[in-house]
């Protein structure tokens, strides 16, 4: 297996493992609100916010060096990481939008958990953005 398949097939990996975190961020933000003890899966759910940024930004291909990390971060995957930042910032201010709506009703929904909605929109409407284009530059 060359260099260029090896590459391929870990960008593959990677847009299918966007797919995974993006649904598990979205899992856990349902069990903060409909389990008994929401401050545990608050925390995991905080956990997986931060790996999901951490693996959406070119942090961590930009800390390898060599020819194989070079090939991940192309500027296709760059453009592809602008695109997707772009649309978790509109999901972003679409959920604001809905919960300062929502928010009118008193009681209805506290601070915290309009920060964990809008803080959920904008990372999963990013994650797949970018996992939807990494695949489709895949074909």
């Amino acid at each position: 297996m060359g260099m260029i398949e090896l590459a391929e097939r870990k960008a593959r990996a990677r847009a299918l493992g966007l797919y995974v975190f993006a649904a598990l961020t979205v899992a856990l933000l349902g069990l903060t609100f409909v389990t008994w003890r929401p401050s545990f899966f608050q925390g995991m759910w905080l956990g997986f916010t931060l790996v999901s940024v951490l693996y959406l930004s070119p942090l961590v291909t930009r800390l390898k060096s060599g020819p194989l990390a070079q090939l991940l971060e192309d500027e296709v995957t760059r453009d592809h990481r602008r695109a997707s930042s772009a649309i978790g910032f509109w999901a972003a201010l679409l959920a604001a939008a809905a919960m300062l709506a929502i928010g009118s009703v008193p009681g209805l929904v506290s601070a915290s958990d309009t920060a964990r909605i809008i803080f959920t929109a904008a990372i999963v409407a990013a994650q797949v953005r970018l996992a939807t284009l990494e695949l489709q530059a895949a074909r």
